[in-house]
């Protein structure tokens, strides 16, 4: 492939994911917490308590089902720092602290990645992958099939 050919969206899609997961990862490994639990904490710290059905939706999107998050939020109540209440989840005191140490940590990978791009093109970026989250994919799906 030379430096003029485009990669088509997907292709460059999956490429910049599996580059800045490696990172994500890097730090979940030597802080000892599974993905699947840092996006239960990230889901509650940037949302607040929410309903557990509300929450297995949102991580239904990282492959898991009503069954694993129900697991995974068992664990995260045994281990101090997720409280459940009423079909509800919330961060504990330590859950919050917890969360905080490890959104600060992934935030300063993300930062020293992002330094090497111009922050108006970054912004750009962010912009149109918030815009693809907000569509329906059950629209997209059933107007793609349907032709």
């Amino acid at each position: 492939m030379t430096s003029s050919t485009r990669l088509p969206f997907g292709t460059a899609l999956a490429l910049a994911q599996r580059t800045l997961a490696a990172p994500l990862t890097a730090v979940l490994q030597a802080e000892r917490v599974s993905a699947p639990e840092w996006f239960a904490l990230n889901a509650l710290g940037l949302r607040g308590p929410s309903p557990v059905a509300a929450l297995a939706a949102l991580l239904a999107t990282n492959g898991l089902d009503a069954a694993a998050v129900d697991g995974l939020l068992a664990g995260l109540a045994r281990s101090g720092t997720v409280e459940l209440h009423d079909g509800a989840a919330g961060l504990t005191p330590a859950g919050t602290a917890r969360y905080a140490e490890l959104r600060d940590r992934i935030g300063a990978v993300t930062t020293r990645i992002f330094a090497q791009f111009d922050p108006d093109r970054v912004e750009t970026a962010r912009g149109l992958l918030e815009e693809i989250a907000a569509l329906d994919p059950d629209e997209l799906t059933h107007r793609t099939v349907a032709r």
